[in-house]
């Protein structure tokens, strides 16, 4: 009989262990505070570090538990149907901008892998947006052409390496794929060796812009700093944003089995709704067999 955990888990946060640290007690002054302690965060956290920058870095829960510790763990440029609808609403230049920087986002995370000798699974795909509904094959050939706009190499086809039935998709190579729990514990002790304060169950709860900037917590404690880095997924502080009445809650589910036939490769997503989303993972647990 196969045996289910009762309760959902993380893959990633089940198959990989990160420290953790201490509650901020005292008043503190730096450069550069960085709230969030998830892959943004932490990156940015690391990336300031090697500048020589003096940074903190604080979640109000614990590092990677939130949205980072339950991705779908890919690293790619093709988020849906986007680029046509960028280039029409905003042109081919801040297309090719957003375009470049998801690319260079990519870059820094497998530069870094190759830097530290992280070994995270990392694996480079051909990533495909396809659809079984007619309705969408139009769109599907409008985003092929604005990805020969944009010189991103794809192809349009007419069927996906995966036996089910496909009417359009498209394709972006060189996207991957990877552990990032794994990936982002190197980080964490890259900071942690070099200095940085980090600090879990430290909640940011204001901003008050002073001679410096201070950041006020939640058990009201203050850090002083030049630059702050709000690196949350929900942005906690809302002065002028109302980012409160634009945000939503939402939840998605993933599901592991292990296929009767060899998984062809490939990173896959289809653009109607419900969004399924689905890739291999180099990961098994074994109570899930």
């Amino acid at each position: 009989m196969q045996y289910f955990p009762q309760t959902p888990q993380s893959l990633w946060i089940e198959t990989e262990t990160i420290p953790h640290f201490p509650t901020l007690k005292e008043d503190i002054s730096v450069d550069v505070a960085v709230i969030g302690g998830g892959i943004a965060g932490i990156t940015t956290a690391y990336v300031l570090m090697q500048e020589g920058l003096k940074v903190v870095l604080i979640d109000a829960d614990e590092l990677l538990k939130g949205t980072t510790g339950h991705t779908t763990a890919k690293i790619t440029a093709q988020h849906g149907l986007v680029y046509h609808e960028l280039i029409k609403h905003f042109g081919k230049e801040k297309a090719e901008m957003y375009f470049k920087a998801n690319q260079e986002g990519a870059e820094l995370i497998q530069t870094t892998i190759e830097k530290l000798n992280i070994a995270c699974s990392y694996d480079q795909h051909t990533a495909y947006i396809y659809t079984n509904a007619q309705e969408y094959v139009k769109k599907i050939e409008q985003e092929y052409a604005a990805y020969n706009k944009l010189h991103i190499k794809g192809e349009l086809k007419d069927d996906i390496p995966i036996n089910i039935p496909v009417k359009a998709a498209i394709t972006m190579e060189h996207q991957a794929q990877f552990h990032p729990l794994t990936y982002m514990h190197a980080l964490v002790k890259q900071l942690d060796q070099q200095g940085v304060m980090i600090f879990e169950h430290t909640e940011a709860i204001d901003i008050k812009e002073e001679k410096n900037i201070k950041v006020i917590t939640k058990n009201d404690k203050t850090i002083s700093c030049t630059y702050v880095c709000s690196c949350t997924h929900f942005p906690f502080y809302d002065r002028a944003g109302l980012y409160f009445s634009r945000l939503y809650a939402e939840r998605s589910y993933l599901l592991a089995i292990k296929p009767i036939k060899a998984f062809p490769g490939g990173m896959y997503v289809n653009v109607e709704n419900p969004t399924r989303t689905f890739r291999k993972s180099f990961i098994i647990m074994k109570s899930f067999y």
